[in-house]
């Protein structure tokens, strides 16, 4: 039985419904940021922030236990940015001219030793070479993994890929520092860095399974535009400033707690990691709707109010408050900051983008605790001992936290005169 013309029109019509419904889906697959490769990605990105969480919250209090200064602990603390900013220029280039994957698993064995390494430190000569060390795959594992990682996202997602990205984080600063705490309380800090450095096997065993994206691979030159993207220079400023003073709070916020008689100043970490799970992929969505120099500007602001809120902490609510509202702050800036980086730039250079974005942070995470550390030796005698010191240094550090948010005006200002 032939066709009529009336079928083949409608044969045609179903065709042409059905090649659409196909490309719609097509184009919703693009425009996803779900992926096998970004969830791998992400589970490897909690386990190596476990475990820098974990040390981030014992090492304060690990070299408080070999007798260092309230300066001390923040060379301690900070010391590993030095390496870190030695390697990135010779680093640099690499990222976009070999396998970014074998890289970050370089990267992260470096990590894995230096942890495995803390469990054996009886002097703070030993602790502060260690750090170095451990510095070297710092400097390359952020930026790699960052870069990669961007390699799966669409365009029009960047900002919320990015924030959704560093949730991985949030979750890990949910257990990551109570976990340590608890492990130095019950059976000291040997166990709490052997457990950090298991967890980097686990981070290297994910990356392992991904399946690194083709790309073009610029050749290797140690030349100024391959080490560092002039695009992402301005965002890794005001990167570098926030940085300068929410380093602090990592380094001194447990010690500043424990002077003032709270004894659970890992439910800080717990409740602000908690709050980050909303805040971070929130605002990150807001970004993509409305602008990121605009909610940039919100959160500068809340972290301001939040070592407000930490200089008239007295008890446990007190600091809980703090973490709740700095949760909207650095949690948010960092990443939003690291996509403007990365946008900026297209996906052959999104290494050296990436590299000069943690070198502002690293900057800014070298400065902090030590010049934080600094000031709050010199006021402790004005306000009766280094817990009030450690008070007063709290509304110091908001004035680089103004920087950043005078640089967030200015861009939210331009854009706005560029579109009128």
């Amino acid at each position: 039985m032939t066709k009529t013309r009336e079928d083949a029109m409608a044969d045609r019509r179903e065709g042409a419904m059905a090649e659409e419904k196909m490309g719609e889906a097509e184009a919703k697959v693009r425009d996803s940021i779900w992926s096998v490769p970004f969830v791998i990605l992400m589970a490897v990105n909690f386990f190596q922030s476990m475990a820098a969480f974990m040390a981030n919250a014992t090492l304060p209090v690990f070299a408080d236990s070999l007798g260092a200064t309230a300066s001390m602990v923040g060379v301690v603390v900070s010391s590993f940015t030095l390496s870190a900013l030695l390697v990135r220029p010779f680093a640099g280039p690499a990222f976009d001219s070999f396998s970014r994957k074998r890289l970050l698993l370089i990267a992260q064995g470096i990590i894995c030793l230096s942890f495995f390494a803390y469990g054996f430190v009886d002097s703070l000569g030993v602790l502060i070479a260690i750090r170095l060390f451990h510095g070297v795959g710092i400097g390359c594992s952020g930026p790699l993994a960052m870069s990669l990682v961007s390699e799966y996202l669409p365009a029009t997602k960047f900002a919320s890929g990015i924030s959704i990205y560093a949730l991985a984080q949030s979750f890990a600063q949910v257990i990551g520092p109570a976990t340590g705490l608890y492990l130095v309380d019950a059976v000291g800090f040997t166990a709490a860095y052997f457990l950090a450095a298991a967890l980097l096997v686990v981070a290297m065993a994910g990356i392992f399974a991904i399946r690194e994206p083709y790309r073009e691979r610029l050749p290797y030159q140690l030349k100024l535009s391959r080490m560092f993207a002039r695009e992402a220079v301005g965002k890794a400023a005001a990167l570098m400033l926030i940085a300068v003073s929410f380093s602090c709070m990592g380094s001194y916020v447990v010690l500043y707690g424990y002077g003032r008689g709270v004894a659970d100043m890992g439910l800080f970490f717990v409740v602000y990691a908690l709050c980050l799970v909303v805040t971070r992929p929130a605002l990150g969505g807001l970004a993509d709707r409305v602008g990121t120099p605009r909610v940039l500007a919100f959160g500068t602001v809340c972290f301001a109010v939040s070592y407000v809120a930490l200089f008239y902490a007295q008890d446990l609510p007190g600091f809980l408050l703090a973490a709740v509202i700095g949760s909207a702050g650095f949690g948010c800036c960092a990443p939003l900051l690291q996509s403007m980086g990365l946008a900026s730039v297209g996906i052959d250079r999104r290494g050296a983008a990436s590299n000069t974005m943690f070198t502002g942070l690293d900057l800014g995470m070298l400065v902090g605790p030590v010049a934080g550390g600094a000031v709050a030796e010199a006021l402790a005698p004005a306000a009766g001992g280094i817990t009030g010191g450690y008070g007063l240094m709290w509304l110091v550090m908001i004035v680089p936290a103004l920087g950043t948010l005078a640089i967030a005006l200015g861009w939210s200002l331009r854009g706005r005169a560029q579109r009128r």
